[in-house]
């Protein structure tokens, strides 16, 4: 039997919790995710207080938070203890490196460096 789907020329429609795009939006979307694997990936900022600094407005308990988010799933790596405690992008980490790219050329095109329109 032909899929009905591929029939008519649309794609396959997925199941909600299969669906690698929600997945992704799942994890990524969360408030401050892109914003630290930005600065552990292209700033190379690997200590909590760097991080912190780095983004006013993110606050110690959800910087904690979404560390330890994203350690769960696998986009950064946590070594060292106590004061030592320093953060790197995984190879996982590193793919998502590409949307980064992807909304850093769309934001050269669109909103060009200079005053912030409202």
């Amino acid at each position: 039997m032909v899929n009905r789907a591929r029939a008519i020329g649309r794609a396959p429609r997925l199941a909600y919790q299969a669906d690698p795009l929600r997945r992704s939006v799942r994890m990524l979307g969360r408030k401050w995710t892109l914003l630290l694997l930005r600065d552990l990936a292209f700033l190379h900022l690997t200590r909590f207080n760097q991080l912190l600094k780095n983004n006013p407005g993110l606050t110690p308990r959800v910087l904690s938070r979404r560390l330890r988010e994203m350690q769960a799933e696998k986009l950064i790596a946590r070594t060292g203890t106590g004061r030592g405690v320093t953060y790197s992008v995984t190879a996982r980490g590193a793919d998502a490196v590409y949307i980064l790219l992807a909304f850093l050329r769309y934001g050269m095109k669109h909103y060009p460096p200079g005053p912030e329109r409202r």
